[in-house]
């Protein structure tokens, strides 16, 4: 009798799981349009057009985790003077830092978080022509974070338009690519419509052959070459252990971050020397093909 009024007496769902439920019920709800609605603009840049020489920064910024990211973020942008700046795993609350002129396209928005948001930023004096944010129609696990690629358009000295497209692919597939295939097939149709020069640079997260052969066949349809030597040594998946890159199928020797490009021509490429994210930052400096130089390569500091 006493085992009877235990179990028929009525359950009380504890708050913690109700909270979980009601995030999990989100997720499954909500289109990924709202995790990418909008794309920030808060300041006004000076420059109408790229200079003849492109200074280009990817890092992926691991969501800020390190406090001394925001104050290196400053010292890249004061001491290179970069045109492009692509961020990866970037807050929402750069924007309020007074960088760089910025674009901001959300691929998650944390429930838990008074809805602080993630994704990719890109950063540059020079207004874009054009911006569109692109995520993934996949998630990490099926329910967690999506991904987000940001396609600008930018003038270039020649007349030209530049399609800059800071990509952070899908990561989490261990025997499989039906997630990540289906973010680069989508990211290929929407490059392919461009017929001018072109910068593809973010974190790929190509951490097996398998997946970096989708890249490379992305950037062979769209007549990519890519950056291939490096001063430095780049971030790769490895885990520190021979067991546990054998149970993830991480190939400890390819880089994640690459820079692809179309139409300029590569005149260093190197690994920046900071520490705040488990990534490396990666500048690259390009011409401009057919643009005449001005003797500085960049804009001065902000």
């Amino acid at each position: 009798m006493h085992l009877v009024n235990k179990f028929t007496e009525p359950f009380v769902v504890p708050n913690h799981v109700r909270r979980l439920h009601r995030i999990f019920e989100s997720f499954r709800h909500s289109p990924p349009q709202l995790f990418w609605r909008r794309i920030h603009a808060p300041l006004v840049a000076e420059h109408q057009a790229l200079p003849p020489q492109i200074t280009l920064v990817s890092w992926n910024v691991h969501k800020q985790r390190d406090a001394r990211l925001p104050a290196d973020l400053h010292t890249l942008v004061r001491q290179q003077h970069p045109t492009l700046v692509f961020l990866q795993e970037a807050t929402v609350e750069l924007l309020d830092a007074p960088l760089l002129p910025g674009h901001f396209a959300p691929s998650w928005q944390y429930p838990w978080r008074a809805g602080s948001e993630t994704g990719v930023l890109t950063l540059s004096p020079v207004a874009p022509l054009r911006r569109e944010g692109m995520p993934t129609r996949w998630r990490e696990f099926f329910l967690a974070t999506p991904k987000v690629a940001l396609a600008t358009e930018y003038r270039l000295p020649t007349g030209a338009r530049l399609l800059a497209v800071n990509v952070h692919c899908l990561n989490f597939e261990r025997w499989g690519t039906v997630k990540v295939r289906a973010q680069l097939t989508a990211l290929q149709a929407r490059m392919a419509q461009h017929t001018g020069p072109i910068l593809l640079a973010g974190d790929f997260n190509t951490w097996n052959p398998r997946r970096l052969r989708l890249v490379t066949a992305l950037a062979r349809e769209l007549q990519l070459t890519e950056v291939a030597e490096f001063v430095g040594a780049r971030k790769t998946g490895d885990h520190q252990s021979a067991v546990v890159n054998w149970l993830l199928g991480i190939d400890r020797a390819l880089p994640l971050d690459r820079v692809y490009y179309r139409g300029l021509s590569p005149l260093a490429a190197t690994v920046l020397p900071l520490t705040s994210s488990d990534h490396r930052a990666l500048q690259v400096t390009f011409a401009v093909a057919g643009a005449k130089a001005t003797g500085a390569g960049s804009f001065p500091p902000p």
